[in-house]
């Protein structure tokens, strides 16, 4: 399957001029005009999108002087962001097509050919990505119930650079996809991918390229090579059957099915002998309703319920509408679980079976939404991401603990930096360690990679044992646990806020698969008790301290949009907040730092810097300690200490945090993967509480609903102007 490229007049002066005009009138930005020359070259404006090539839509768009259109469509390159490159399906640099695609696919084949000279042969692996999709428009081809011209053009890509391809049979959630790299027998890829926009709407689509540990690509070097190529003629392809003939594509699917089953059966708490829930400590009476809001979880989620002994038949309610792959996702136009209208027939369900509880993932299987039924009959109170994060440490820590006698020495939990900070507040009470890396769960799977690294090599120095890569994917969790905590780091739960998290190493990525079952052994578990996971939520309230944590997303489209966006990060950084909700800053920090290798970038509300010059504890993790009024600030990063440095796990990134007093939060950042620009607000209260709880609330819900508003007060302040240009 070779692209169809149509032959294209390499004389673009006609064209140029216009534009240069216009470029001049200042009715196109500078970004768009260089990105609209580039796609003139012959070799990308010969290309077909939609049945136009992208020299024609060009020049349509310049002789009827839409300059709207085009810097709608070219004002800036998509590239990587957090979470792979994705966008809407439409002609441009600006969003998702088929030659985004092609370069960044045909970088990550690149890439593959080289690192897999490195080191592919040491790990025991083949040069091979497995690639999986969801029910997307592009990725998913109803008709066949396989994978669509996206994808076959991807696979394509790959094979020509002679790196075979194992392609899942049909719709695949993320989770599985980042399983299958690593974790089944037999099946050793270098590399992967999966095509999703996650939980975006129906006119998007994306790309996530994952490395050979079955994390997603963290580092640079995929869209620098992308970047390097200036003519799409270099982006190899073959015939797609001309690929499955010579074996070079070839189609999987049961069996790694079956392998996610038994291994993520492991993390499980109350199980037998057999890996059915314990029915002294579940009820197996709960009632469960399901949506995979015409994704891809689907399949799996049934099977790793049963396999756990769940009465699929007589507890769990599907919404049928929507347990279906449908890319055009006509139930819910946002299919994504943060939002209450993707819930409400799952709702409507729910209410009607007197469900306990009622589970949502989204397209590709890495978020979930868990519902949890009220008193009143018909009502369901929707967990927020971090009430998950709050919830599942809780239980994780205490059951774990209550089953084993003890938790793993060297444990650790993990959260990100915009997540809230009762999951470490909960570790803290068990000796539990918290890592926080950035914003992206592929922050939290490179740890993993290097904790099982790390755990490897002193197996080898210290018990002359032979083992690798290979071999420790081979592990069951039991025996990994073991070598962890005697080597490593013994990684228990990670999360963040965006209503993802993940149990255990078998996956490197969120895994809403997973963190389900956890969801449905947890409601059992209290429904045994007489009790819900929102009663448990006040307890540990009560315990520790209330938090109110929420995500102010504020959506700008097109170039406009970006203006704003750029404008408010560079507003703030000239003149950070100093008082918000009523309580004064008394810390900031910048990640986008100007200086290499340092992050001394916290400063108080006059801009003093604030860094402790004292030797650090530990050279080779930070570079020092944040400090205010020469009293360090607690709980503001580590256990006890902001810790700021490079190997902190926090790479440059265009993020802003506020510490306020009391030790609430504001971090500032424009999303990586959609036109937004947000604001999450992590309310906090007293940890060492005088009053009553209900106090207390009052007083963390009043800064919360402050701040709320005073944020986006400020940037619509900012935004009118621009947006009216």
């Amino acid at each position: 399957m070779n692209l169809e490229i149509k032959a294209f007049d390499p004389n673009r002066q006609d064209l140029v001029s216009p534009l240069s005009i216009a470029r001049e009138k200042g009715v196109i930005k500078q970004s768009t005009f260089d990105n609209v020359i580039k796609w003139l070259e012959p070799s990308f404006a010969g290309v077909k999108i939609d049945n136009e090539t992208i020299g024609d839509f060009i020049r349509r768009a310049t002789e009827r002087e839409d300059w709207w259109l085009l810097n709608d469509c070219f004002y800036k390159m998509n590239r990587f962001g957090t979470a792979g490159v994705r966008g809407r399906l439409a002609v441009g640099t600006a969003h998702f097509n088929r030659i985004i695609l092609g370069l960044g696919v045909e970088a990550h084949a690149r890439y593959i050919e080289t690192a897999y000279e490195v080191n592919g042969a040491s790990l025991g692996r083949e040069k091979a990505v497995v690639l999986a999709y969801d029910s997307r428009k592009g990725s998913y081809d109803p008709e066949t119930n396989g994978p669509g011209f996206l994808v076959k053009e991807a696979a394509t890509i790959y094979a020509a650079h002679n790196i075979r391809v194992y392609l899942f049979d049909s719709v695949a959630p993320t989770p599985e996809l980042s399983f299958a790299i690593s974790e089944v027998e037999g099946l050793m890829p270098y590399a992967g991918g999966v095509f999703t926009a996650s939980h975006n709407p129906s006119t998007d689509n994306g790309f996530k390229p994952y490395d050979y540990y079955g994390g997603q690509v963290v580092h640079k070097g995929v869209q620098e090579i992308a970047d390097s190529i200036t003519d799409y003629s270099e982006v190899k392809q073959m015939d797609f059957q001309d690929g499955l003939d010579r074996g070079l594509i070839r189609i999987v699917g049961g069996e790694i099915d079956q392998a996610y089953i038994e291994k993520e059966n492991q993390n499980a708490v109350w199980v037998n002998e057999n890996g059915y829930f314990r029915e002294d400590k579940i009820d197996k009476t709960l009632s469960v309703v399901f949506s995979s809001l015409n994704g891809s979880s689907q399949r799996l989620m049934e099977r790793v319920l049963k396999r756990r002994g769940f009465n699929v038949d007589k507890n769990l309610y599907k919404v049928v509408e929507q347990c279906v792959p449908d890319g055009n996702f006509p139930t819910c136009p946002k299919p994504n679980p943060e939002e209450k209208e993707a819930l409400d027939m799952a709702i409507i369900l729910a209410g009607k079976k007197n469900a306990d509880i009622l589970i949502a993932t989204d397209p590709d299987g890495d978020r979930i939404g868990i519902g949890v039924r009220l008193s009143e009959k018909g009502k369901y109170h929707l967990l927020n991401g971090n009430q998950q994060i709050v919830l599942l440490t809780d239980y994780l820590l205490n059951q774990l603990t209550a089953r084993d006698g003890r938790l793993p020495k060297n444990s650790c939990i993990a959260k990100t930096i915009v997540s809230t900070d009762l999951a470490r507040i909960i570790a803290d009470k068990f000796g539990v360690s918290t890592i926080e890396p950035q914003v992206g769960f592929k922050y939290i799977g490179e740890k993993l990679a290097l904790y099982a690294g790390r755990a490897v090599e002193e197996a080898v120095k210290h018990e002359n044992e032979t083992i690798g890569d290979k071999q420790y994917h081979q592990l069951m969790r039991k025996e990994r646990v073991e070598l962890l905590e005697k080597y490593s780091t013994c990684f228990l739960f990670g999360g963040e806020e965006s209503y993802g998290s993940l149990i255990g190493d078998f996956v490197k990525d969120k895994d809403a698969v997973t963190i389900a079952a956890m969801f449905v052994e947890m409601a059992g578990f209290y429904k045994k008790k007489g009790m819900t996971m929102i009663q448990r939520l006040e307890e540990i309230y009560q315990e520790y301290c209330y938090t109110r944590e929420e995500t102010v997303a504020l959506k700008f489209e097109g170039a406009l949009g970006s203006d704003v966006i750029q404008s408010v990060m560079k507003t703030l950084r000239a003149e950070p907040i100093q008082r918000i909700g009523g309580r004064d800053m008394i810390a900031s920090i910048d990640f986008k730092s100007e200086h290499p290798g340092s992050r001394r970038l916290a400063k108080d509300a006059n801009g003093s810097v604030l860094f402790d010059d004292s030797e650090p504890q530990d050279p080779d993790r930070f570079t020092g300690y944040v400090i205010v009024n020469d009293i360090a600030v607690p709980h503001f990063w580590s256990s006890d200490y902001r810790i700021i440095g490079k190997a902190a796990g926090l790479p440059e990134s265009n993020v802003l945090m506020y510490v306020m007093e009391g030790g609430s939060k504001i971090v500032v950042r424009p999303s990586g993967t959609e036109p937004k620009i947000k604001f999450y607000v992590l309310a906090k209260g007293n940890q060492e509480r005088d009053g009553d709880l209900q106090a207390e609330k009052q007083q963390v819900d009043h800064f919360f609903f402050r701040a709320k508003q005073e944020l986006t007060d400020f940037v619509n302040q900012i935004a009118r102007p621009i947006m009216a240009a």
